[in-house]
């Protein structure tokens, strides 16, 4: 029997397409659909480059092309650099007027996303920027010419077999309730925001979703290589404490470490929930961490995760 301790939530480790370890504490089971907060980002990634491949878009593109009306600053920022954040865009914090609880449509969060001051010109430096992922769910929109989640819903969820993910909270009962430190929170759940924190999903799926992502099942072996390529250097090192570090971002995924193996994964966290995925290559390894509670810590998490898959 498997044992994960401070894990409230559920825990999955595949190894060679073999369930390794399958845990779940507190009132969830591994059927409980979690907000997977910034690990949607990825579902983002792998849209634009599902319509590059179809060339209904170009990633080196000025955004400005899809968004008419936009700053002029703009026309330097290509799609390439909001996937990488290196589009000089800064987090939601520093966008004027954004209210990120705020239950509006992305066709009105876009125009305040024209306010923010950049920090640098594109392509200078990294900055991590949920807005810019916004930004890119945008796009899918206008490229697609159907709606963002209706989009991932028939061009990706679907062709992967993810019965139990969705874009926005799901219908009925299954869903996880948000904690801090053990405590309910009523209201944790954000609004959904397009290309960041919009993809509910369990488990199972996402280990599916890993595995089939990284094995050749949804992208072209080019597309792949640019999705994990190590294109953007992030200047995180490996911690003390840490089991996880991403030296580099690639689209949608950070392309490190983790527990000393290397990997492409991707954090995650909302009000009431911590997130964590990853896919390690060498061990055709894929780990799935959905908690429901804001404190957990999911180093230590991982740590025993690896572990119990015999993966440390």
């Amino acid at each position: 029997m498997w044992t994960v301790e401070g894990l409230h939530g559920a825990a999955l480790v595949t190894v060679d397409g073999s369930v390794a370890v399958d845990v779940a504490g507190g009132p969830a089971t591994s059927e409980t659909r979690f907000p997977i907060a910034s690990l949607g980002k990825q579902f983002a990634a792998v849209a634009a480059l599902l319509l590059a491949e179809r060339g209904t878009l170009k990633l080196d593109q000025p955004v400005s092309h899809w968004l008419p009306g936009s700053p002029a600053r703009w026309r330097e920022i290509t799609l390439h650099h909001l996937l990488t954040h290196t589009s000089g865009m800064s987090h939601w914090q520093d966008v004027p007027g954004f209210g990120v609880a705020e239950t509006i449509a992305i066709e009105q969060r876009v125009p305040l996303l024209t306010h923010a001051e950049p920090l640098s010109r594109p392509g200078v430096r990294w900055c991590y920027s949920s807005p810019g992922y916004l930004l890119v769910a945008h796009i899918v929109e206008r490229a697609a010419g159907q709606e963002y989640g209706s989009f991932l819903a028939e061009h990706l969820f679907a062709p992967a077999g993810l019965g139990s993910t969705t874009t926005g909270r799901p219908d009925g009962a299954g869903s996880a309730r948000g904690h801090r430190a053990g405590e309910p929170l009523p209201d944790a759940v954000l609004p959904p925001l397009p290309g960041t924190s919009d993809v509910w999903s369990t488990v199972g799926d996402l280990a599916r979703w890993t595995g089939a992502l990284h094995t050749g099942a949804v992208l072209g072996w080019e597309s792949h290589m640019v999705l994990t390529g190590p294109l953007a250097p992030t200047g995180e090192e490996p911690a003390p404490g840490r089991s996880f570090a991403g030296a580099y971002y690639g689209y949608g995924l950070y392309i490190g470490t983790v527990g000393g193996h290397r990997a492409y994964f991707h954090p995650g966290d909302i009000p009431g929930f911590v997130t964590f995925g990853a896919w390690l290559p060498d061990r055709r390894a894929g780990i799935v961490v959905l908690a429901d509670d804001e404190t957990a810590d999911v180093h230590t998490l991982v740590r025993q995760l690896l572990s119990a898959a015999g993966l440390s």
